[in-house]
């Protein structure tokens, strides 16, 4: 199996996960999203994904093992301690700035 195939499989796995959350919220799409349910679902959908791929011996996505943890952990607090995490935003937004910053340092862009 490659890396395209699997990738797939697990687009395929995160929108079954997202309309089963749906449904359970009845169909609210917002709450949907801003679901801990759903969060924590998705990041050990990430972090399974990376599970698959070492077993398969395919390159590792250093990006989704860090969202999934994020995703998981955190969510799993919630979730199970009833807690809020109220930096939780701000450490999103701080890895996805990372990421982008990450990007334009390590592309060569050309300009036309």
């Amino acid at each position: 199996m490659n890396n395209g195939t699997l990738t797939n499989i697990f687009w395929g796995l995160f929108l079954i996960w997202f309309g089963v959350v749906a449904a359970r919220l009845g169909g609210d799409l917002f709450l949907t999203v801003n679901s801990p349910l759903f969060a924590f679902g998705t990041g050990v959908l990430l972090l399974a994904m990376n599970a698959a791929r070492s077993a398969l011996r395919l390159s590792l996505s250093m990006l989704t093992i860090g969202l999934g943890l994020i995703l998981a952990v955190a969510n799993g607090f919630v979730l199970f301690f009833r807690q809020s995490i109220p930096f939780l935003p701000e450490l999103l937004i701080i890895a996805g700035v990372a990421l982008v910053i990450g990007a334009f340092r390590t592309r060569n862009f050309q300009t036309y």
